[in-house]
C-alpha cells in the first residue's frame, strides 16, 4: 500500500539500506532516493535500478515527503542543518538513531514547515554496511517512536504506520524515558560486553583457538562498528554510567562471594541471573 509518494533515506548503509528494500517490497512508496557519502554505497543502491543514488543532500530530498536519516547519531545535528534549505513543505522526517533527547533538541533547526518525529527501530547487526542490508530486518522487532509534546497527531500516525507496513512493533514514549530505557537494554549491555572481551583478553590463559559459544554469544556485540558507538554511548553518558556502576556492584559481589568460596550464596546469585535471563527468552515467546 503506497503511503508515500517519495522517501528519501539520508544514509543508505545496514539500516538505511535494510528501510529502502523493506518499503520497496511492501510497496510503500512509488519512488525511492538516497545519500551516502559512500561511492561504493552508492553504487550498489544505483546498480538496483530502483534506487537513486545522490552525493549531495539536496538533490536526495529535493521532492521527497519522507525522509529518513539513518546517519551515526553524532552527525545527525549537521545533517539537520545540511538538509533543512531544501525540504518540501509538509514534508515528515524521521530518524533511526538509538538516542532521543539530543536528537530532538538538534531537530529544533528544522523549517516550521515540515515535521520532525523521532523514531528507533531495535533492529540492527554487528555488520554494518549496504550489503548486509535486507528487507525482513524490521519482521517483528520493536521500533520506538518518540513524538514531542506539540507534535501533530496525524504525523505521529503516519510514521507509526510506516514502521508498522516494515513488520515493526511500535511505542510511544518520550524521548527522555526512550534513552532510559535502551540505556538498559542495549548501550550499557554493549559497553559491558566490550569490557568483558577486553578483560578476559588480557587473562594469562586466553587462548583464542580454544575460544567457544559460551565466549562468542557474550561477546558479539562487541564487534559493532566503534565510530557508531562512540557517539552512542558519549550521547547518552548519564545513563550509560549509572547502568556501569550497576554491572560493577554486581561483578564485585560475585567477586567476593567466590573468593570466599560461599557455595550457598553463588548458587542464589546464578539462579537470580538464570531466571533474569530465562523470562527474556519467555517475553518474546
Amino acid at each position: 500500500m503506497l503511503l508515500f509518494k517519495r522517501i528519501s533515506v539520508v544514509g543508505a548503509g545496514l539500516i538505511g539500506g535494510s528501510i529502502l528494500l523493506a518499503a520497496k517490497k511492501r510497496n510503500i512508496s512509488a519512488q525511492f532516493s538516497c545519500w551516502s557519502h559512500s561511492p561504493a554505497s552508492l553504487a550498489f543502491w544505483s546498480n538496483l535500478g530502483w534506487v537513486n543514488g545522490h552525493t549531495s543532500l539536496k538533490d536526495s530530498v529535493k521532492d521527497a515527503d519522507l525522509v529518513i536519516i539513518a546517519t551515526p547519531v553524532d552527525k545527525i545535528g549537521e545533517t539537520f542543518v545540511s538538509l533543512a534549505p531544501f525540504l518540501k513543505p509538509g514534508c515528515l522526517i524521521t530518524d533511526v538513531g538509538s538516542i532521543k533527547g539530543a536528537v530532538l533538541k538538534a531537530a529544533s533547526v528544522l523549517p516550521p514547515s515540515v515535521n520532525f518525529i523521532g523514531s528507533h527501530p531495535m533492529a540492527g547487526s554487528e555488520k554494518a554496511g549496504a550489503r548486509n542490508a535486507h528487507a525482513d530486518l524490521f519482521e517483528n522487532r520493536f521500533c520506538f517512536i518518540t513524538p514531542g509534546p506539540h507534535d501533530p497527531a496525524d504525523s505521529v500516525q503516519k510514521i507509526e504506520q510506516f514502521w508498522q507496513s516494515l513488520g515493526s512493533k511500535t511505542f510511544l514514549c518520550s524521548a527522555e524515558k526512550h534513552d532510559e530505557i535502551v540505556a538498559a537494554i542495549s548501550h550499557t549491555p554493549h559497553a559491558s560486553a566490550a569490557a568483558l572481551i577486553l578483560a578476559v583478553k588480557n587473562l594469562p590463559g586466553f587462548k583464542p583457538a580454544a575460544v567457544g559459544a559460551g565466549l562468542k554469544d557474550s561477546t558479539r556485540i562487541a564487534a559493532g562498528e566503534e565510530n557508531l558507538w562512540v557517539g552512542i554511548l558519549l550521547a547518552n553518558a548519564t545513563h550509560v554510567a549509572q547502568g556501569l556502576k550497576e554491572v560493577e556492584k554486581q561483578t564485585a559481589e560475585l567477586r567476593t562471594i567466590i573468593e570466599r568460596g560461599d557455595a550457598a550464596a553463588l548458587s542464589k546469585i546464578l539462579a537470580a541471573a538464570r531466571i533474569a535471563r530465562q523470562s527474556l527468552d519467555q517475553t518474546h515467546e
